[in-house]
């Protein structure tokens, strides 16, 4: 410390302590100092200006330093599994701004839009206990799976914007044409090869029905896409189902104009999750 800095006294303090869901599991064991009983700063000046910078949001990197401004525990955020991302961003959220989670409705029927706030706990509370199917059994192979890092995640959703952003540019302002078939069939072999990268991402080793056991990645690859399609759709479902069972159930709520009932959930975008009005 600064003998000479009247301010070094007042320096942040942990506002709580979390417990990660993985319980440290799928972290290298140089990237997590611990897996228990983690330090959650608050976010500082530098941070929200971070948050709030569309390009380094886009590439993931302002994710990141927030990451290790507020949980220095986790040396490497690039690698955290994404059954751990929202329940960690949460809880910056909750030691950063307070309890409350500001969500915005449309009504269906009069396009009136309400506010409501939800307690951020609710959010914690659903991930910390989220079920990840990380084991399946299909024609005699055992598939031993992982969810995604945070890194992995970043450059599938890189890669789905720059095909949308091809799609609506370019391909939506084309005339009917073979060209444009062209186009649309190159763009839905870009989105099938992201599917791939993610199914296969997620899949650590893979044992056969003789009890031999591989973990080497491309082979592994050639194996699924090159063999029984059955195989890979049983791991390709498993994926899905793990990705729709992430997903927070809407709840019901009354619009204050006509009284009809909407049904509203958290948006965990993370530019949005993070913005306080």
């Amino acid at each position: 410390m600064d003998n000479n800095n009247s301010l070094a006294k007042f320096k942040r303090q942990p506002k709580l302590y979390i417990d990660l869901p993985s319980k440290g599991i799928w972290y290298p064991k140089d990237k997590l100092e611990k897996s228990e009983e983690l330090e959650v700063y608050s976010m500082t000046a530098n941070d929200e200006i971070a948050i709030k910078t569309p390009d380094a949001l886009y590439t993931g990197n302002a994710i990141t330093k927030v990451i290790k401004s507020c949980i220095p525990a986790i040396l490497d955020p690039w690698i955290i599994p994404m059954t751990d991302m929202d329940y960690i961003l949460a809880s910056i959220r909750l030691a950063s701004y307070g309890s409350n989670l500001q969500l915005s409705t449309t009504c269906s029927e009069c396009s009136n839009q309400d506010d409501y706030t939800m307690d951020i706990q609710t959010i914690l509370d659903f991930v910390q206990n989220l079920k990840h199917n990380t084991l399946i059994e299909c024609n005699g192979f055992k598939f031993h799976l992982r969810p995604l890092t945070y890194k992995e995640y970043t450059e599938i959703q890189q890669r789905n914007v720059q095909v949308q952003r091809t799609l609506f540019q370019r391909v939506s302002k084309m005339d009917e044409s073979d060209q444009k078939q062209d186009e649309l069939d190159g763009l839905y072999d870009q989105l099938n090869d992201i599917t791939k990268f993610a199914v296969l991402s997620t899949i650590i080793r893979i044992e056969t029905p003789e009890g031999e056991s591989e973990d080497n990645p491309k082979f592994i690859q050639d194996f699924l896409l090159e063999g029984d399609k059955e195989l890979y759709n049983a791991v390709k479902d498993t994926y899905m189902d793990n990705q729709e069972n992430a997903k927070m159930n809407p709840v019901e709520v009354e619009c204050s104009e006509c009284n009809a009932k909407n049904k509203t959930a958290p948006n965990l975008d993370y530019a949005s999750f993070f913005a306080v009005a």
